[in-house]
C-alpha cells in the first residue's frame, strides 16, 4: 500500500466512524465504490474497531462520569492531595504534595469502583515500570507506584504548563519553534525505545510545553515493554492509540515496534507545520499553509505504511539537529516546495555536469591531434575528472531533489572531491588546447574558452547560487 492509498484509507475510515453503525457499512459500500481493496482494507479497519471498541478513542478507557473524586486534604501514602486537575482514559489525576520530600507530584489514580479490573491495574503498572526506565530530560520522571487498599497510584513529576494541542490551536508554529520541539519529542522517543519501550500514543494531548519552552513527553499508559518475560495485555485484533495518530500496522491490530511512534512523529510533525492534521476534512476545501521541502521529505519518511522504510527516532534527532538545516523559512514555496533561488543551484550542479561529459566528446579528437602517450594521458586524466566532477554534482542534485535532510552530509563527503575534480578539468583543458599541434584546429580554441569558462562558473556563478539557495552560510564552511 503506497502512502496515498494509506491516506485515502484513513479518511474513508474515519468518515465511516462518523455514519450511524447501522448505515455504516453501507455508507463505506458506497464511498469506495469499484474500488474492491480499498473497501476490503476499510472493512478490515472496522472489524477491529468493532472488536476494540473503546479502546481506539481513548486507551484503557474509564467512563470519567464513573469515577469518585478524592477531596482536597485526603492522605494517601506520603502523598497529600491539592486538587483535581484532569481526568481520562486512565482515571483521575490530582495535583499532591509529597509531605516526605517537600514537593508537588502529579497523582494518577484508578479508583476503587474500577480497580479490580486486572488489565487496567496491570497497565497502570506499566505504564509506571516504563516511564521509570526512560532518563531523558523531555520524558516526565515517575517517581512511585503505591498500592491504597484495592486503589493504584503512581506519582510522577508535576508539569506545569500547556499541550502542544493548545499550542497548534493557535495557528502554525513559526519552523525554528516546531523544530525545536520536534528534536526534543524525538530525542524522548530514542530514549524510550533504547529502554525497550514503545510509547504506542503519541499526540499532541500528551506533549506538554512548560513555561520556559522545554517539552516533556507524557502518558505511557499504553505503552508497550520489549523484553522476553514480558507478557502481552492486547490481543490479537486490537488496536491501542488514537487513529488519526496510528501507523497503519497499529491500525489494523499487528505486531508493532518502535517505528510505530516514528509515524505518530511525523503525523505532530506536520501540524505544528500546518496547524491542523494532515487528514484533516475540515481544510481540504481551503488553501493551506506550504510546508518546504526538507519538512515534507522527512514527514513522508516518517509516514511511510512500510515500517522498514521509516527511520529511527536518533536519525531524526540527528537530520533535524545538524547545523545548519536548511529551508527553514516559511515563506511561500513555488512547485514541489522548491525556491526559485534552490532550483537555480541544482540547476548549475544539473548543467554543469552535463557540460563536463559533453567535453568528453573533443577530448577525444584532441587526443588524436595530441598524438601518443602524451595525448592518450590527457584523455584519461580529463575523462577521470569528468567522472569525479560530473557525477557527484549529478548525486548533489539527486539527493537536493529526493534525499534533502542528507544534503548536509552529502556534501560533506563530496565538497573537496568535486573542487578538486573542477581544477584538474579546467588545467587538462588548457594543455590540452596548448598541447595541440595543429594551430588551425578548432579545438584550440575550444578547450581553454571551457576551461576559463569552468573556472567562472565553480568560482564565482556556483557561490552565488549556493548563497541565495540557502542563505549566507555555507555547509561546514565551504560553499555548496
Amino acid at each position: 500500500m503506497t502512502p496515498e492509498q494509506f491516506a485515502r484509507l484513513k479518511i474513508v475510515f474515519q468518515e465511516a466512524l462518523d455514519q450511524p453503525i447501522e448505515v455504516r457499512r453501507a455508507w463505506l459500500r458506497e464511498e469506495c465504490g469499484g474500488d474492491t481493496a480499498l473497501l476490503r482494507e476499510a472493512e478490515s479497519l472496522l472489524r477491529t474497531f468493532d472488536t476494540a471498541g473503546d479502546f481506539l478513542e481513548e486507551p484503557a478507557q474509564v467512563d470519567p462520569g464513573d469515577l469518585d473524586t478524592l477531596p482536597p486534604g485526603t492522605r494517601i501514602g506520603s502523598y497529600q492531595i491539592r486538587e483535581e486537575i484532569g481526568r481520562g482514559g486512565m482515571g483521575v489525576v490530582y495535583l499532591a504534595d509529597d509531605v516526605r520530600l517537600g514537593r508537588r507530584v502529579a497523582l494518577k489514580a484508578l479508583p476503587a469502583s474500577v480497580a479490580m479490573q486486572q488489565d487496567l491495574r496491570e497497565r497502570l503498572r506499566r505504564e509506571a515500570r516504563a516511564a521509570a526506565t526512560i532518563s531523558h530530560p523531555a520524558v516526565a520522571v515517575v517517581y512511585a507506584l503505591e498500592e491504597a487498599g484495592d486503589q493504584l497510584f503512581m506519582a510522577s513529576e508535576y508539569v506545569q504548563g500547556h499541550t502542544l494541542r493548545s499550542v497548534i490551536a493557535q495557528g502554525p508554529l513559526p519552523p525554528e519553534r516546531a523544530r525545536s520541539i520536534a528534536i526534543d519529542i524525538a530525542g524522548a522517543l530514542s530514549a524510550a525505545h533504547q529502554a525497550g519501550v514503545i510509547h504506542r500514543d503519541l499526540k499532541p494531548e500528551n506533549v506538554l510545553i512548560k513555561s520556559d519552552g522545554s517539552v516533556k513527553v507524557v502518558d505511557f499508559g499504553i505503552a508497550h515493554v520489549e523484553g522476553p518475560d514480558v507478557s502481552r495485555l492486547t490481543r490479537t485484533g486490537f488496536a491501542l492509540g488514537t487513529p488519526a495518530y496510528m501507523a497503519p500496522e497499529q491500525l489494523l491490530g499487528g505486531t508493532i515496534d518502535p517505528r510505530a511512534d516514528v509515524y505518530a512523529w511525523g503525523v505532530v510533525l506536520s501540524e505544528m507545520l500546518q496547524g491542523h492534521h494532515p487528514l484533516d476534512r475540515a481544510t481540504t476545501a481551503t488553501p493551506t499553509k506550504q510546508i518546504a521541502r526538507p519538512w515534507t521529505t522527512i514527514i513522508n519518511r516518517c509516514l511511510q505504511p512500510d515500517p522498514t522504510a521509516r527511520p529511527n527516532a536518533r536519525e531524526l534527532v540527528t537530520a533535524l539537529g545538524s547545523e545548519p538545516f536548511p529551508h527553514l523559512h516559511s515563506g511561500a514555496e513555488v512547485a514541489e516546495g522548491t525556491t526559485p533561488s534552490r532550483w537555480w543551484w541544482e540547476f548549475h550542479q544539473g548543467m554543469a555536469a552535463l557540460i563536463y561529459w559533453l567535453m568528453v566528446i573533443p577530448a577525444w579528437y584532441a587526443r588524436g591531434h595530441i598524438g601518443g602517450t602524451v595525448g592518450r594521458a590527457f584523455f584519461i586524466t580529463l575523462l577521470a575528472s569528468v567522472i569525479v566532477a560530473a557525477n557527484l554534482r549529478l548525486h548533489l542534485w539527486f539527493t537536493s531533489r529526493f534525499y534533502e535532510s542528507e544534503l548536509t552530509s552529502v556534501h560533506d563527503r563530496s565538497g573537496r572531491w568535486i573542487r578538486v575534480a573542477d581544477w584538474v578539468f579546467a588545467a587538462t583543458l588548457i594543455a590540452g588546447g596548448l598541447l595541440i599541434s595543429d594551430e588551425r584546429s578548432p579545438l584550440t580554441i575550444l578547450l581553454p574558452s571551457v576551461a576559463i569558462g569552468a573556472v567562472v562558473a565553480f568560482m564565482l556563478i556556483e557561490p552565488v547560487t549556493a548563497r541565495a539557495a540557502f542563505g549566507s552560510r555555507t555547509l561546514r564552511g565551504e560553499p555548496l
